[in-house]
């Protein structure tokens, strides 16, 4: 896909980055599941950066609780559907892509769907039990999934993408019990959306995966990073050997 003189200005100062490839990023499709505090910041990225189609799915309406993490919606926003906001935010910011808004619950009879024709999966979830329907559409559509989650002052973070890696369902096989609502501050999830924004890109540009079998995490209170290596689980119910 050639550039129009439109793209080429509007992206001039990363075209300069190394290795830099518009193009390809204009032909990307990326799912996004959860535009809230994690997914409104990574979908904001990649809008910005110009990835070509981005498929958003959410079906939460804008709280005033979420008024202290989600930054792109505002206090008239309250009560409106979160997918439809975000589309026409990101659309205003960046014209020169394609924005679908789909304000469905994710289920696990729609989520190979929404995730269908796509390059790559983010998550914007604030929960276990609907991250294992991604991992395992991930799996059966061999399509990289981006994995985030925050609690507290704690975040974390990886790229699955099995078989070349572990799943989601290695690490975390079972539904965990849910925290509602789920402790966290407002700058955290920015943190966390930007480096999965981050990791995205770098994905969608190389092909390469620098947290393969490994999660990275951030501690906001001491201001640290780690990072802890895993393996494929051999009986994985999700990427396992008895599941190929």
């Amino acid at each position: 896909m050639s550039l129009s003189k439109s793209e080429i200005e509007r992206y001039q100062r990363q075209l300069l980055v190394d290795g830099w490839d518009q193009e390809r990023l204009k032909s990307a499709r990326v799912l996004i599941v959860g535009v809230g505090g994690l997914g409104g910041i990574s979908a904001t990225y990649l809008a910005a950066a110009g990835v070509g189609h981005l498929r958003i799915c959410d079906s939460d309406s804008v709280e005033q609780s979420n008024l202290n993490r989600q930054i792109l919606f505002t206090a008239e926003d309250i009560g409106k559907p979160k997918a439809a906001l975000v589309a026409r935010r990101l659309s205003a910011q960046n014209p020169e892509i394609e924005i679908e808004a789909i304000s469905n619950k994710l289920t696990e009879a729609n989520v190979s769907g929404l995730a269908s024709g796509c390059d790559l999966i983010i998550d914007g979830l604030d929960n276990h039990s609907d991250r294992l329907k991604l991992n395992k559409a991930s799996f059966d559509l061999n399509i990289p999934f981006v994995y985030g989650a925050i609690n507290e002052w704690l975040g974390q973070l990886s790229l699955f993408n099995p078989p070349q890696s572990a799943c989601l369902a290695c690490l975390m096989p079972e539904e965990l019990p849910s925290l509602k609502p789920t402790p966290v501050f407002g700058a955290l999830p920015g943190v966390i959306g930007s480096l999965q924004a981050t990791l995205a890109l770098r994905y969608l540009l190389t092909g390469e995966n620098p947290v393969s079998n490994a999660l990275l995490i951030f501690r906001a209170d001491s201001m640290t990073f780690e990072t802890v290596t895993f393996e494929r689980r051999p009986g994985c119910g999700v990427c396992g050997e008895s599941c190929r």
